[in-house]
């Protein structure tokens, strides 16, 4: 059966120690020291993205492609039979064999720093039951470069949660300027997401289970 879950609990620290280490490397991250470590992120961001949210769009897809290269690899450092496949199927495939034959999984990778993640309306993957390591995030806007860089702390805090064919309600309807979708999970998955959480905590609320990010 799937051994993904396991590790990923038992190396949590590790984990986000590695991502914060990545994103230290990143070019976002190099441009700031250039000239304006003494700077907060927020103070970099003011000083030379007129629209913040173009910013966003860069500091996401930055750690997502982190985050989709060093899975992988880190779970196949722990033992897991894992190989990334970037493909309509999703972002890696594991493998394991069973008492007769072999047995293949993909799991899809979302990350985002709102209350859900982000999908699209044109993906057929939503609509059906997913294999899913979800990972909502969030930086420190306050701290300067040359703090972060002492305490190696790059990511205030975080919620992981591995889901195992998961069926999830996409929201949102496809426009002239706007394909994006929200995955939402309703409440009656409340138990699931508990299940599923290995970092952060769970809340029910009114509709919706909410993730809670934890401080690291």
């Amino acid at each position: 059966m799937s051994s993904i879950k396991t590790p990923i609990r038992e190396n949590i620290n590790d984990i986000i120690n590695d991502l914060n280490e990545e994103l230290i490397l990143d070019r976002i991250v190099r441009q700031w020291k250039e000239n304006d470590a003494h700077l907060t992120l927020g103070q970099f961001v003011d000083k030379y993205w007129e629209d913040k949210s173009e910013f966003a769009v860069d500091l996401g897809v930055s750690f997502g492609k982190i985050f989709e290269f060093y899975l992988p690899n880190k779970l196949k450092k722990l033992g897991c039979n894992i190989t990334p496949t970037f493909t309509s199927k999703g972002d890696m495939v594991e493998e394991w064999k069973g008492e007769i034959e072999k047995y293949r999984k993909n799991w899809e990778i979302k990350t985002g720093r709102g209350k859900f993640i982000q999908g699209a309306t044109h993906s057929p993957k939503e609509k059906k039951p997913l294999n899913l390591i979800q990972v909502l995030w969030d930086c420190h806007w306050d701290k300067t470069l040359n703090e972060i860089l002492v305490d190696r702390k790059f990511i205030s805090e975080i919620n992981i949660c591995v889901f195992d064919d998961i069926i999830v309600d996409s929201i949102g309807e496809h426009s002239d300027n706007n394909s994006r979708t929200q995955l939402v999970f309703r409440n009656h998955l409340y138990n699931e997401c508990v299940d599923a959480c290995v970092y952060g905590t769970i809340k029910k609320n009114t509709k919706n289970v909410g993730f809670t990010k934890q401080s690291v």
